[in-house]
């Protein structure tokens, strides 16, 4: 608080950076949630009413919405405090471009795992302990207090255990490594049946979809509604895959001396303002899913 030091060049980053959070946030998180919230809707303990492709149209929503949802809400409140000067570190960096469960957890919510390694792992040995047994126990302790903290639900914490049983599975047997050319398909397959988990009400609720998935108990191959998000939501799907990825960051780097590029950026910029601030006052469907946590 004492030594911050504000100054115009880091309140116009800030505000850059906020925006873009507002963008995630409005323009796409609360679009994947309308899909996402309709299809893990129709799902309960012993059945569901979706669809083969609806199913996987709705993990995909479901794992695009928590990445933009938490990503914007971070990137708000890292340019909040860079305009007031305060340099926060980044906390989420393209987790979805990964090709590893450990490399997605270098990348996701950054903060919280920085915080898990320093209080809990690193208290209880780390990975300097002496058998594999008491390695094994340290990662076990983490991931599971990492489901716990989500909330009080069987569902974060078997969420919690599988990626404990999957770094196991790749710190001793290499699994990622296997897995060749298919690094990325692996590691996001798994991501997003832990989503799943993650946004199920219960954990049947959460074994009924997941065996809906792979077409056991799924009405259908493909319905009425899939038709009608593509039509609805498909440039956001669009958008939402691109701006998952270092794309526009690589764009903005290689041209960011440029006057002409500068000027389209700046009028982008307050296009997502202008389109986040009517989306907002027009009533548009706006979930504030960090109260489940």
């Amino acid at each position: 608080m004492e030594h911050r030091k504000e100054n115009l060049n880091d309140f116009a980053v800030g505000v850059n950076r906020f925006i873009i959070g507002l963008g995630k946030k409005v323009l796409l998180a609360n679009q994947f949630a309308v899909i996402s919230d309709t299809v893990f809707g129709n799902v309960n303990s012993t059945s569901t009413t979706n669809s083969f492709l609806l199913l996987w149209m709705g993990a995909i929503a479901y794992t695009l919405q928590i990445f933009f949802d938490f990503a914007g809400y971070s990137d708000m409140a890292i340019g909040l405090g860079r305009m007031f000067g305060f340099h926060f570190l980044e906390n989420f960096k393209y987790p979805y471009i990964s090709k590893s469960i450990s490399e997605f957890w270098r990348r996701w919510h950054i903060s919280l795992q920085t915080w898990f390694k320093d209080y809990i792992y690193i208290p209880l040995g780390g990975s300097r302990v002496k058998s594999k047994v008491r390695l094994v126990f340290n990662i076990f302790v983490v991931w599971f207090l990492t489901g716990v903290w989500h909330g009080a639900n069987w569902t974060f914490i078997v969420w919690g255990l599988m990626y404990f049983v999957l770094l196991i599975l790749e710190k001793f047997f290499h699994v990622d490594q296997k897995m060749g050319r298919f690094k990325h398909v692996y590691t996001m397959f798994f991501v997003m049946l832990g989503w799943v988990l993650f946004r199920s009400d219960s954990l049947s609720s959460a074994l009924v979809y997941i065996r809906s998935m792979f077409g056991f108990g799924c009405k259908g191959f493909m319905d009425a509604y899939v038709i009608q998000y593509c039509q609805q939501y498909g440039l956001y799907f669009i958008m939402g895959i691109l701006c998952s990825m270092p794309i526009f960051k690589n764009i903005n780097h290689i041209f960011k001396k440029n006057m002409i590029y500068n000027l389209v950026y700046i009028v982008c910029m307050c296009g997502i303002l202008y389109l986040s601030i009517i989306f907002i006052f027009s009533n548009a469907y706006n979930p504030f899913i960090y109260f489940n946590f």
